[in-house]
């Protein structure tokens, strides 16, 4: 049955009347599983969306835990913003300063959301420079912004029904064991991993992947002005001096 008025109002305040996926303005709500997939019309199953964001995910099913991942994400997000303007104790300070040059705009609560899908003729070393490529993007137009990203994978099976090398390598040890620094939350199909720690601002803008390490490949990366390398099978990344 459809949503009651008074769940799409519930639904539309909890998101400040915004796109739960893009933030953009005038949404309707929609079942995250449909009515004739058996979907409730309690709110736990309303999504308020553009009706673009609708378009895009609204009738793919492989869509539906990410953009239950955003709509909770923004909903939390707005629940703050509304205990800042009307919490109005002295329990904590209105402001911070701070030495750590990881603190820089900590502060600043509003978040970027990094979307991308990889295809499933998408190889390693492609998936990892358009990520390093996306991040490095969102730090250079708004670096105190804590940013989110989203992932998803098309193929990239195994005949065990598991991701193959490259898709496990690029999620189990490119992701968090380099890229997660530079990110406040990461959601993945591995799982879900909040950073701690204030996100770093400074992620490198070139990535080169080598399968020989040599003194002369990485000479060749240091004249071309390659900051970091990664080395495929060892699960590590070196970081080049730059050129001067």
């Amino acid at each position: 049955m459809p949503f009651s008025e008074r769940v799409k109002h519930l639904a539309k305040v909890k998101s400040a009347f915004r796109c739960c996926a893009c933030h953009a303005p005038f949404v309707e709500v929609h079942h995250l599983i449909p009515e004739a997939e058996g979907g409730s019309s309690k709110l736990s199953n309303a999504a308020p969306l553009c009706a673009s964001c609708h378009d895009l995910y609204g009738g793919n099913p492989e869509k539906r835990k990410t953009l239950t991942q955003m709509r909770d994400n923004w909903w939390e997000v707005i629940e703050e913003r509304r205990k800042q303007l009307t919490d109005i104790s002295e329990a904590e300070p209105a402001y911070e300063i701070a030495e750590d040059p990881n603190f820089e705009g900590a502060l600043l609560r509003k978040r970027i959301v990094i979307y991308h899908v990889i295809f499933e003729n998408e190889s390693f070393e492609a998936a990892a420079k358009t990520l390093i490529k996306l991040v490095y993007e969102a730090q250079k137009k708004e670096p105190n912004r804590p940013r989110c990203l989203y992932l998803d994978i098309e193929g990239h099976r195994n005949k065990e029904g598991g991701y193959d090398a490259d898709m496990f390598e690029l999620q189990r040890h490119f992701l968090l064991a380099f890229l997660m620094p530079y990110l406040t939350e990461l959601h993945m199909p591995l799982g879900s991993v909040t950073n701690k720690k204030f996100q770093r601002n400074d992620v490198i803008g070139d990535l080169k992947i080598i399968k020989n390490l040599s003194g002369k490949n990485i000479d060749d990366a240091i004249t071309r002005g390659v900051e970091m390398i990664w080395l495929a099978n060892h699960d590590a990344a070196l970081r080049l001096p730059k050129q001067k």
